[in-house]
């Protein structure tokens, strides 16, 4: 089977299209997709203020409106696309798709009407059809001792193992999908910063997954082995950068989309 990964669309709309024709294309039998629909915004920023300051975020609360309203329309635009795929889609949240609450219930609203969609955050799908794989994952990013839901998805590392642990009970090997990267290699590359953590390298080893996605670093396409498992960032989708994984022969490719406007003018052509 071929799994496409992708992550960090960050209201990236134009990106979409592309990704259901390279879905079709490329015959894959399942996506995987590690967070962020949403980019950033007045939230994100009043969250790390708040952090930094230690004082509670001061936006107004019309203005706060708004922004929730803008994003439920991102997160139902999302899976409505996604719903159009006829192959499982496993999704979790990244830490900008806040706030929880409204996204839970859009993607939650479309795994009742699109058989296709699974959000596995702190959640399980059922084993892959024809393949002994179980699907869990765990989204959002990931603090000490944080926990926020409003502004942002951001969960403290306690949390992570504690919510997964229902994973050793899987009879299937598991296949683990986190938006935080593991502190590992290039997957946690940020510009100038690491913004891994190591706290997903040991669930890993704990539960020793046959594959791993995660997300988030805008410079961690790349792929590596914590033990036997192959760990998978398929670089930001708002940059066109995507992986797809042959789960027989454990091959990943890397690959670029052209540039929207570019795409239309060759199709255009054709």
């Amino acid at each position: 089977m071929r799994i496409l990964a992708i992550t960090d669309l960050r209201g990236a709309t134009e990106r979409v299209p592309q990704i259901l024709e390279l879905a079709r294309d490329a015959e894959v039998g399942a996506v995987v997709f590690s967070g962020n629909i949403i980019g950033e915004d007045a939230r994100a920023e009043a969250f790390r203020k708040a952090v930094a300051t230690g004082q509670p975020h001061q936006i107004p609360r019309s203005v706060l409106d708004a922004l929730e309203e803008e994003a439920v329309k991102a997160y139902e635009a999302f899976f409505d696309e996604m719903g159009k795929l006829d192959v499982p889609v496993f999704v979790v949240p990244g830490q900008l798709d806040a706030p929880k609450r409204l996204y839970l219930q859009a993607a939650l609203d479309h795994e009742v009407v699109e058989p296709n969609i699974f959000m596995v955050h702190r959640s399980f799908a059922l084993p892959l059809q024809g393949y002994n794989l179980a699907v869990a994952g765990f989204g959002g990013g990931i603090s000490e001792n944080r926990r926020e839901e409003q502004l942002a998805q951001v969960y403290p590392a306690w949390l992570v193992e504690f919510a997964l642990d229902y994973v050793r009970h899987f009879k299937q090997e598991p296949m683990l999908i986190f938006h935080t990267p593991p502190k590992k290699g290039v997957l946690d590359r940020h510009g100038d910063e690491h913004i891994g953590h190591e706290i997903i390298d040991h669930v890993i080893k704990v539960y020793h997954p046959r594959f791993a996605f995660c997300g988030a670093a805008r410079d961690g396409q790349g792929k590596t082995h914590i033990g036997t498992t192959l760990v998978i960032n398929p670089g930001w989708l708002k940059d066109g950068k995507y992986a797809i994984l042959d789960t027989k022969t454990k091959h990943v490719t890397f690959g670029q989309l052209p540039e929207p406007e570019k795409a239309q003018a060759a199709a255009a052509q054709s």
